[in-house]
């Protein structure tokens, strides 16, 4: 039952073992985690690029990446053909890419960030050290059979503990504030009425506000690379 998936995770981690330098990989992985739908490939190019301050200086080494990931299923590729931006009558096909929700890394990409906090309530996060190998071996420790282990809020919860040298309930009230801060949920405490320094009651309830198919494509041509290459330069 686990043989695909763990031919998948030692591929990727002779993949990994590969990167002289593993923070560009493992940035593309989050970003695409964080983006969490399909992201077309100008745009990952422009924001993972020099332009956006990314770890890439190259396209090449971002669609190689891209499509040794998609040759592993660890993301998507699809191609739309949407209008041209430059002539509305034309149109052209376009790449996109998300990070495949059914691969056994998914859950365990943001346990690739060490979190620290900055000031009061402002959070910044970095990559671990060999942020590659910590994935995998995150990744790895899901097929021992633990049914919470692939569970992503079990991860968060674990990585916050760690960070923050806590226990379980307090990482679990210390994320209910903060999604009670974010209007994300009701905090009753908030929403009960005070009393105000006149004697006065005041009701400080607020409402909550509530804010991604797999497609695969023939073999990796040079063609493909160099179609890629030309889209990027529109």
């Amino acid at each position: 039952m686990h043989t695909l998936p763990m031919c998948m995770l030692e591929e990727f981690s002779r993949y990994s073992s590969l990167q002289r330098d593993q923070a560009p990989l493992a940035w593309l992985l989050v970003y695409l985690k964080r983006k969490g739908g399909f992201v077309q490939l100008n745009q990952i190019w422009r924001e993972l690029g020099p332009t956006g301050g990314g770890p890439f200086w190259n396209q090449t080494t971002l669609i190689n990446k891209l499509d040794k990931l998609e040759r592993l299923e660890i993301v998507t590729m699809e191609r739309r053909i949407l209008p041209s931006p430059r002539a509305e009558a034309k149109k052209k096909t376009n790449t996109f890419y998300r990070l495949n929700p059914a691969t056994p890394l998914y859950p365990y990409i943001f346990g690739m960030l060490k979190i620290y906090k900055e000031e009061p309530d402002k959070y910044s996060s970095e990559l671990v050290e060999k942020p590659l190998e910590r994935l995998s071996n995150l990744a790895g420790k899901s097929s021992g059979g633990n049914p919470l282990a692939g569970r992503e809020l079990e991860v968060a919860m674990e990585l916050i503990g760690e960070v923050f040298s806590v226990g379980g309930d307090e990482v679990k009230r210390m994320i209910k504030e903060r999604m009670a801060r974010k209007g994300m949920i009701k905090d009753r405490k908030q929403g009960s009425k005070q009393v105000t320094k006149q004697g006065t009651k005041k009701d400080t309830s607020g409402d909550a506000n509530y804010g991604a198919d797999k497609a695969k494509n023939g073999s990796r041509k040079r063609k493909k690379k160099d179609a890629l290459g030309e889209e990027l330069k529109e």
